[in-house]
């Protein structure tokens, strides 16, 4: 529904001509022209699936990513976006479009695969991956143009180390791998926690929290994925197999700790993704303590209380 509605918004908003076979280029004003494919390109979109990506890919709250941008046989040119064309510690959504260069049509099948970041921190003179998925997959079956995939960065960058990004693309059985290209990681704004670990047994496990930007005041769907270090640590860090429950928390600092009621642990989807409830009662920062138990309900984290009297392993955001 909500993208039929944004396809609806975007019709009534813009005004173009629809050619009946594809074209490209630029209108006089600097704004690309949006490409509706002849019947015969059988690569590219049709026209909705088109408006649709061309909608989401140029909404002004995804931006490309240029360091990213890689072609493929001089035909195709892949390109990276992300929210605002920046990336920073915790959560990050990656989103892929190929164009087809000599119409400007968005392509239709193509993948993105091995999305490995890696950290080179000069003074220590070593190297580490993060949590990822490595392979994109399709965004919204309402615009096959769009492939999304997401990395929680450990760190962000600095004059002691520097993140590279590198992957794979692949389309029409022709393929490319982009090299390592150094990408800057941003900071989080102080006191503020996306991502926490935790250790059972020898392992290294991370709690990556999926856009806490977007919650509100009121009951939030709150997602997270919980991802298991790499023996290689140059590796990415992919989604644990294993099967916990998260019970959360939340409670206010700033408010002498009050916490607020209703909230719902996070269960492991089908899709590998944690999902919960969330409540949180007032605008302000939080802090959502949590305790991790494994399939058998044993606490396998989170278990020793800090001086709040909940859990010392908390991620901490503001609404």
């Amino acid at each position: 529904m909500m993208k039929k509605q944004l396809f609806n918004l975007f019709i009534s908003a813009v005004t173009v001509t629809l050619l009946l076979t594809a074209c490209g280029g630029s209108s006089d004003n600097g704004t690309p022209d949006i490409i509706i494919p002849g019947e015969e390109d059988s690569e590219c979109c049709n026209a909705e699936e088109t408006f649709l990506a061309y909608a989401f890919l140029n909404n002004g709250f995804v931006k490309e990513i240029t360091e990213l941008r890689d072609t493929i046989a001089d035909k195709y040119e892949l390109r990276a976006y992300s929210a605002g064309g920046k990336l920073h510690v915790g959560y990050n959504d990656l989103y892929f479009a190929l164009i087809k260069i000599s119409t400007q049509g968005y392509v239709r099948d193509f993948e993105v695969s091995d999305i490995t970041p890696v950290m080179t921190m000069t003074m220590k003179n070593m190297q580490h991956s993060t949590p990822t998925a490595t392979e994109a997959v399709l965004y919204d079956q309402t615009f096959p143009a769009v492939r999304r995939a997401w990395v929680s960065f450990l760190m962000s960058s600095s004059d002691g180390g520097f993140w590279e990004l590198s992957y794979k693309a692949s389309t029409q059985k022709q393929s490319i791998t982009h090299d390592a290209t150094v990408i800057n990681v941003d900071a989080l704004a102080s006191g503020l926690a996306w991502l926490k670990s935790f250790k059972a047994g020898d392992t290294t496990y991370y709690l990556s929290l999926v856009n806490p930007n977007n919650f509100q005041t009121g009951i939030n769907t709150i997602q997270a994925y919980v991802s298991k270090q790499s023996t290689d640590k140059t590796k990415p860090y992919l989604a644990a197999e294993e099967t916990f429950t998260i019970e959360m928390t939340p409670t206010m600092p700033d408010m002498g700790d009050h916490s607020s009621p209703n909230n719902e642990p996070l269960v492991k989807q089908e899709s590998g993704v944690y999902e919960g409830k969330l409540n949180l009662s007032m605008t302000g920062l939080w802090n959502i303590h949590l305790v991790v138990k494994d399939k058998d309900g044993n606490i396998v984290a989170g278990g020793d209380n800090d001086s709040s009297g909940y859990s010392s392993l908390y991620w901490t955001i503001t609404i």
